[in-house]
Parts: structure tokens; C-alpha cells; sequence
């Protein structure tokens, strides 16, 4: 049973535009319409799966619309509503699962995952609930307690919270007076910030000093790797991490989801390292391993292998994150020469920053992309492996990760949201061709290590430089 949830019941993210008056009083008429028939259907479901199922079906069918008109019409802010899965959230029904054979216990599960997203939509939609506050409530409390059985009997219970605290008809004004004054503060400085940055409101967060911005992702990466230093088998130890993530508490009791998604990160850097950076350092007497989009890593003063032979590690990024990463951890001898460098990568002056501080174009290098370039422009990432290929030697090497197009597709998520653009798997090879390099790929699924990546919708690309760079790359290859 558990299993089944685990397989398609992962997600957790529906949009809903919080404290606008319109929204609110279209879901609150939706309300009124849908927990009847949720009702119904536990009734039906409880009494014969078979016919419940149908009703389900058929409920499901009705309500699309009006899903779509709260997810697309209200898109602010990601709010954890409910056990569903992004794919469920594009195709309710979900006619791919349909249409294979499935057990009676995996059917009654994917159906008691999207009624209880739909009620608590419901729920945060009519009470106009930020994230944070949805954290307090009883409902989220009940679904938590019941976060892991996939039962119709839990959905009646849930129902009658919905109900209870909708009846008590607080508007959000009234709802405000009851939050202590520094959380209604917190709130009105939120709608500001997101105002005046909402396309950044996931990837970007201030430290513990509010006169430093650093990129939130760079932060949360650094926190996955603290808290996979103290599991039971850990991939990665990171001694540094936790120090760089700074205190992650706060967010951390808000945003359990987020914080408890760190496996695809983790098992990418265990497969850089012991799949592909070990051997390269070990074959290499001399090498240079450039990180672009370095954040916090800390591979330069934990990863044993760059103690044999002579390396440099290169890492290049935006200078409010290279100035904090220098005062946290100065003072700590690196394993290898290191050279930090501040720069856009959207622009081409990086090579030459690069460069006239040691870079040689006649030693090997390892390039290092990592959870990059999907959030770049296609059209700037094209033009910056180009400008990688024409700098490398031969025998220099890469390596990358990319999402399908289904995921950059994607409008919710506190990443996803913002991918740019993927490839599917089969053009990968030719796409990276063209700009310069010969790759292979695999889904990351497929090196997974026993834990939760994703199934099918992120791919590591790895390579050399072509023998024979050309750089031109047909319209026809590009891939939204």
C-alpha cells in the first residue's frame, strides 16, 4: 500500500492566488457544490469500490474545469494542499495509470490523494491561508496523521474539518486579527517582496544578514547535504554543509515537503564524484575542474581524490555567493588549488576572467554543470557549452544535468516553476553534438542508489569534446 503511494502520490504543490477576493468567493461557491459529492463518493466507495470508482470518474470529469480555473487564474503562490502528483495536477484522471491494470488498493489510494488535494484546496482557498499558516491548522494536522494510509474511510473525517471551519465564515480580515501582530507583519512584507520579485520568490532568500542575498537553492543544497551527513547510510559528508546552510530551522517546520526532496541532489553529486570525478583525478596528473554555477559546494576541501596528482578547481559564480562562501569558510585549508571567481555567466567576459587568472586551454579540464542549465535561456546555454568546447582541450570532459520538456513545461513548484527548457532523452546526443561535445545520458532514475529522484524527468549528460568542433546548431534540434 505503501509503495503505491510512494509510486504516484509523491508531489505536493497546487497554486492557488492567496487573499484575492475573487478566487475566494469562486471557491467558496465551489464548496458548496463539490463536498456533497465527495461525501457521496466516500459513501459509494465504502459500500462498492467499483461504483465509487465510477462516481469518482465521473465527479472528476465535472470538476476539471474549475480546477483549472484556480490553478491557472490564482498561479502566486505554492501552497502545500495535498498528496498529488504534478502529473495528476495535468491529467486528473490520469488516463496513462487508467488504462494499465492496477490493484484495488492502488485505485482506492490515487483516489483518496486527489479528494483530499481537493479539499484542502477548498479549505485554504475559502480561509485564504499563506503556506506558513497552513501549517496550524487542524486539517493539515488530520492529513498528516493520515498522510500514509490510502483508505476512503479517511476522507469523511477530513470532510467534516472542512466543513466545520468553513461554517465559522471568517472572512481573511478576520482570520488576520487572530494572527499575532509579527505574523501579520510577515505576511504584509511577503505580498510586497513578491510584488516587486515574484518570479524569484523560491530561488532567491536573504541569510541571517539581511544586507546579504544569496540564492535560496544554494542554501537548501548545502542543507541536504547536513542532514545527509547525520543518516543512517549516508552518500555524501559534507562536514562544511551545515555551516554554509546557516540556520535552515524556520524554513525547514514550514516547508517539510522541500526540505524532505533532497535525494535527487544528493545522488547527483555521489554519481559526479564516484563515477566520474574519482577516475578523472586519478588518471590525470594535471587537470583543471571548472564548477560553473559552484553555490556552496564544497568538493575542493572534502573529496580525497584531489590529493592525487596536481588539480585546480575553478568555481565561478555570482559574487554575493562567492564573498559569503569566502567568510564561512575562511580559514579551511582546500585539498587543491582553488581560484574563486565572481561573474554572469550570461555574459562572455567569464572566459576571460577565467583565463587571466590560470585557466590553461592547453590542460585537460572537467566540466562541472551542475543543476545549471535549465534555468538558463536555451539560447545562452547553446552559446555557453560552445564557448566551453572552443576552450578545452580534447581529452577535457563534462557533465550536466537536463530536464525533459514535461517538466519545463511545468507552472507550479518551488523549482520546477522555473525551468527554461528540456530535451527529450533521444536528442540529447545530437544536441550536444552540435555545440561541441560528444555525450552519452541516462535518466537519473537509473543511478538512484535506492532513493526518490523522479521517474523519468531529469537526465545526466556526460562527455568530451568533439574531435571535431561544429558549432552550428540547427533550429530544428531546439526543444521547448
Amino acid at each position: 500500500m505503501k509503495n503505491a503511494r510512494t509510486k504516484y502520490l509523491t508531489s505536493i504543490y497546487v497554486l492557488v492566488k492567496i487573499m484575492d477576493p475573487e478566487i475566494q468567493d469562486f471557491i467558496l461557491e465551489l464548496s458548496k457544490k463539490i463536498i456533497p459529492e465527495i461525501e457521496r463518493i466516500a459513501k459509494t466507495y465504502t459500500r462498492d469500490p467499483e461504483e465509487g470508482f465510477s462516481v469518482y470518474l465521473d465527479f472528476i470529469k465535472r470538476i476539471r474545469p474549475s480546477l483549472e480555473k484556480i490553478i491557472l487564474e490564482g498561479l502566486r503562490d505554492p501552497l502545500e494542499v495535498g498528496h498529488i502528483s504534478s502529473r495528476l495536477l495535468r491529467d486528473p484522471l490520469d488516463t496513462k495509470f487508467m488504462k494499465q491494470r492496477r490493484s484495488a488498493e492502488e485505485k482506492e489510494a490515487h483516489v483518496v490523494g486527489y479528494l483530499k488535494a481537493i479539499l484542502q484546496l477548498v479549505y485554504c482557498g475559502v480561509k485564504g491561508l499563506e503556506g506558513w499558516q497552513f501549517s496550524d491548522t487542524p486539517l493539515h494536522k488530520e492529513s498528516l496523521r493520515t498522510q500514509s494510509i490510502g483508505k476512503i474511510h479517511v476522507i469523511p473525517t477530513i470532510v467534516q474539518i472542512v466543513k466545520q471551519e468553513i461554517e465559522e465564515k471568517n472572512s481573511p480580515e478576520q482570520f488576520k486579527d487572530k494572527i499575532k501582530d509579527d505574523q501579520l507583519r510577515e505576511v504584509d512584507v511577503t505580498q510586497t517582496r513578491f510584488q516587486k520579485e515574484q518570479k524569484f520568490e523560491y530561488l532567491y532568500r536573504t541569510t541571517d544578514n539581511e544586507n546579504t542575498t544569496i540564492p535560496f537553492t544554494a542554501r537548501l543544497m548545502a542543507y541536504y547535504r547536513a542532514q545527509e551527513c547525520i543518516s543512517d547510510s549516508p552518500l555524501i559528508i559534507d562536514p562544511f554543509a551545515k555551516q554554509l546552510a546557516g540556520d535552515m530551522t524556520s524554513y525547514a517546520n514550514k516547508h517539510k515537503f522541500v526540505v524532505n526532496r533532497g535525494d535527487y541532489p544528493l545522488v547527483r553529486s555521489y554519481y559526479i564524484e564516484k563515477y566520474l570525478l574519482t577516475p578523472w583525478c586519478n588518471r590525470n596528473a594535471k587537470s583543471q575542474i571548472v564548477l560553473l554555477g559552484a553555490g556552496l559546494d564544497t568538493r575542493a576541501y572534502r573529496f580525497k581524490p584531489l590529493q592525487t596528482h596536481s588539480h585546480t578547481i575553478f568555481e565561478i559564480d555570482y559574487s554575493t555567493l562567492i564573498n559569503y562562501k569566502d567568510e564561512i569558510l575562511h580559514g579551511e585549508q582546500p585539498l587543491c588549488d582553488l581560484v574563486r571567481l565572481s561573474a554572469d555567466l550570461s555574459s562572455p567576459e567569464w572566459t576571460f576572467l577565467l583565463t587571466e587568472n590560470g585557466f590553461s586551454k592547453d590542460i585537460p579540464s572537467f566540466w562541472i554543470l551542475e543543476g545549471l542549465i535549465y534555468y538558463m535561456e536555451q539560447n545562452l546555454v547553446i552559446s555557453l557549452l560552445k564557448k566551453i568546447a572552443e576552450i578545452s582541450t580534447e581529452t577535457s570532459q563534462i557533465f550536466m544535468d537536463i530536464c525533459i520538456p514535461a517538466l519545463a513545461d511545468l507552472v507550479f513548484g518551488p523549482f520546477t516553476r522555473h525551468f527554461k527548457w528540456g530535451l527529450d532523452k533521444k536528442a540529447v546526443p545530437s544536441f550536444f553534438a552540435a555545440v561541441g561535445w560528444d555525450v552519452t545520458c541516462s535518466f537519473a532514475d537509473d543511478h538512484d542508489q535506492g532513493r526518490d529522484v523522479g521517474q523519468r524527468g531529469l537526465i545526466f549528460v556526460q562527455g568530451t569534446r568533439a574531435s571535431s568542433v561544429s558549432l552550428g546548431l540547427p533550429s530544428s534540434r531546439l526543444t521547448r
